[in-house]
């Protein structure tokens, strides 16, 4: 609430590609979204790709994350500790990237790393809180706790795998619902995928990505440093899918 958010940001590369690069083409074709975590390796490199771009901090809609923790206050230097990579004062976005059951931690550091990110929105190192990974059962569970709510909810989403409950109670309860790895279980080669595509003149992962922006979710998208993937990716806002192109695709 009261966070706006694009609807593609840039995730870490898939094609072994760095970060850095990868965030200056983003930028330079006029991205501003952009996905990272602590696992990834990869703040320090946003940090410099960010810095290199010559785009300004406010200009940019950043997302991090925390893994499991299982005291509050460890909850709360690691949001410190992702701000040090990243050279930021602030992020706009602050999720758990998993629920602690996981990695076979105890359920209860879940709801300690969720009240140090309430912590850490209470000292404004970040505008808005949210989790990735989570289900229906641990999404009640850290609303339970009362305080700021979850606004995002991160997981895999894609023409081949969606999890539609998930994604409804999301919806009914005001969180945004975030895809990543949009193109996995796809296969873009598909019949109904490239024949929508042809229908608009766009590229099958086009489509494919266009279907999740339809069902009122974001995804993150990971181009590398390919400048047509990256264009393509961001030109989502071009065609609109039918009522019946999301039906056969929402079949697949």
């Amino acid at each position: 609430p009261g966070v706006d958010m694009p609807s593609v940001s840039l995730g870490h590369p898939d094609d072994g590609s760095g970060m850095a690069e990868e965030l200056e083409l983003w930028l330079k074709l006029g991205g501003v979204g952009i996905d990272t975590a602590y696992i990834y390796f990869n703040q320090q490199d946003v940090a410099k790709g960010l810095a290199a771009s010559g785009v300004e901090r406010g200009d940019v809609f950043v997302t991090t994350k925390i893994p499991c923790k299982l005291t509050r206050k460890g909850a709360l230097k690691a949001v410190q500790e992702d701000l040090r990579e990243l050279n930021m004062s602030y992020v706009d976005l602050m999720l758990m990237h998993f629920p602690c059951e996981m990695s076979k931690l105890p359920k209860e550091g879940t709801s300690q790393t969720w009240l140090g990110l309430q912590d850490a929105l209470g000292m404004n190192l970040t505008r808005a809180i949210g989790v990735s990974n989570f289900n229906i059962d641990q999404l009640e569970a850290i609303k339970s706790l009362g305080g700021a709510q979850p606004v995002v909810n991160q997981c895999a989403m894609s023409v081949g795998n969606h999890d539609d409950d998930t994604i409804s109670y999301c919806q009914s309860n005001n969180i945004t619902y975030e895809a990543f790895s949009p193109l996995r279980h796809v296969n873009l080669s598909d019949p109904r995928v490239t024949g929508i595509a042809d229908n608009h003149a766009v590229a099958p992962a086009q489509v494919a990505l266009k279907w999740i922006l339809q069902k009122d979710c974001l995804v993150t998208t990971s181009p590398g440093t390919n400048e047509d993937y990256a264009k393509e990716d961001l030109a989502l806002d071009t065609f609109t899918l039918s009522e019946e192109e999301m039906a056969q695709l929402s079949a697949i």
